[in-house]
């Protein structure tokens, strides 16, 4: 089984000539299914989620998609605080916290978007209760967008109840953790196996950030194998790095 794994599109300040060149790159890698940890678009308006849902829809592969800190309002502060999840909710469908069981590998979505805290989110100890109730039969991947730790040298804050939330998902026997969140990819380990997957920006214009990126998962028994796709500098395509294989959870 094959997933692409994406974070981070930011749809309204995106690198548009990148669009054509990611679906090419979909098609090519035929993944079974996309998993995306939040960011859609760069301001929650319903035309932009709308472009995004179009994009996803292009390539012709199921998709799941937990929210990020942008896809909740920033300047309208009544939306944020009594409807944050409007717009979003017109462009993903179903649950904002997603479950999705497949062949060698269960998905389980958490929503760490918290409209008092617009920026850096938070985990609430009912949503840990439910990821360690799900991890009871594995292997397990947990998607969500804010990080529960932070690259070397980071200055974003870590969202609320981060390190509880580490600690209790590698005791639950979690495998993998995909986040988004810093654009910038990294793979963390805990001493038990417990993979972090940092995912970089596949789309987002920010000059200040590394090239974009997505990344494929193979998924062959017990065994992880993570290809990094970088975005070519002239943009004519995403090239496949060397493939890693990820640590088995003990």
């Amino acid at each position: 089984m094959r997933l692409a794994l994406l974070a981070d599109l930011h749809i309204g300040m995106h690198r548009a000539h990148l669009v054509q060149p990611l679906l090419d790159a979909i098609a090519t890698a035929r993944p079974d299914n996309l998993v995306i940890a939040g960011d859609l678009v760069q301001r929650a308006r319903r035309g932009l989620f709308a472009e995004a849902q179009a994009l996803l829809d292009r390539t012709g592969v199921p998709w799941l998609c937990v929210p990020g800190n942008h896809d909740i309002p920033l300047l309208d502060l009544p939306g944020r605080l009594l409807s944050p999840f409007r717009a979003y909710q017109r462009a993903v469908q179903g649950p904002r916290e997603p479950l999705l069981e497949l062949p060698g590998l269960k998905i389980i979505g958490v929503n760490s978007t918290f409209p008092y805290r617009w920026r850096n989110g938070r985990i609430t100890q009912r949503q840990i209760d439910r990821v360690r109730h799900l991890s009871r039969s594995g292997p397990v991947m947990v998607v969500q967008h804010h990080p529960i730790s932070l690259l070397p040298g980071e200055t974003k804050e870590l969202m609320l109840n981060a390190e509880a939330a580490r600690a209790a998902y590698d005791a639950a026997g979690v495998s993998l953790v995909l986040t988004g969140h810093l654009h910038q990819f990294n793979i963390a380990g805990s001493v038990s196996g417990m993979t972090q997957i940092h995912a970089g920006s596949v789309l987002c214009d920010r000059p200040e950030d590394p090239p974009n990126e997505f990344a494929l998962l193979d998924i062959e028994g017990d065994v992880f194998t993570l290809t990094r796709m970088i975005a070519a500098s002239d943009g004519a395509g995403f090239i496949a790095q060397p493939p890693i294989q990820l640590p088995k959870k003990r």
